[in-house]
Parts: C-alpha cells; structure tokens; sequence
C-alpha cells in the first residue's frame, strides 16, 4: 500500500503519466471531483496538467503516510513557482507553496477511490485571484 501510494505521489511531484497507470485502477473514483475535472485517471491527468501550465515545477513531498486497513492517508506538501498564467492571473514568478491531505482506499495494489482537502485559499492568494490583505 505504501509503494501503491509512493507512485501517485511520484505521479504529482513528476507529471509522469505512467505513475498513474502503475498505482491507479482504471475504475479509479474520486469523491471530491472538483466541477469541470473528468471522473476516472483520465482527471488526474487533466489536473496535473491544467496546474502545470501554471507552475510547471510543480514538486510534492511526502510529510506523512498513515495506514489503516484499506486506506493511506498523506500529508503533503506542494511546492514551485507562478511560471504561467491561471484563472486568468498572469504568472509573477514568485514561489508557491500548499499543503494537501488524501485519503487513498487501495484494492489489490491499485488506488480505486480518494478523497482529498487542498489549501486552496493559500494557493489562490499567492497565485493572484484571492487578496486577503487590503
């Protein structure tokens, strides 16, 4: 299961495709899809590459994995710089950092479901669409 989660994780801290084919069930769910992502790996590649194009040295670091039955659960740590335009906010070249939480459930070595919890209002207020300070 740790080796299972090593791989998807290889997946977000490379882009590399082949990850998800090695660590993902082709029945693969994700319970938090957020709206516009397709279901199924074919998401996960749409978001890895939709983010890319923002901060294309994307890099996640493993900070915890938690096993319990059928389930991983990570601690992660997202880190890289605004290189490209997202949600209509030009790039600024500053670095980006962003923690996110995954719960994996693991069927026979591939990941068939997760559900997951991104910082989002740290990353959106360093990628430029949300301003908390006046």
């Amino acid at each position: 299961m740790i080796k299972t989660a090593r791989l998807f994780y290889a997946f977000w801290d490379t882009g590399n495709a082949e990850y998800v084919s090695a660590a993902v069930d082709n029945d693969f769910r994700d319970n938090t899809l957020p709206a516009g992502r397709p279901q199924g790996p074919k998401g996960l590649l749409y978001a890895s590459q939709a983010f890319r194009s923002a901060v294309p040295d994307l890099h996640c670091a493993i900070e915890d994995l938690l096993v319990s039955r059928d389930k991983v659960t990570a601690r992660l740590l997202f880190t890289g710089a605004h290189k490209g335009e997202f949600m209509g906010h030009p790039a600024t070249g500053k670095p980006v950092t962003f923690f996110a939480i995954d719960i994996l459930r693991i069927r026979n070595g591939k990941i068939v479901e997760d559900w997951h919890l991104e910082d989002n209002l740290s990353l959106l207020e360093q990628l430029g669409p949300v301003s908390l300070t006046k």
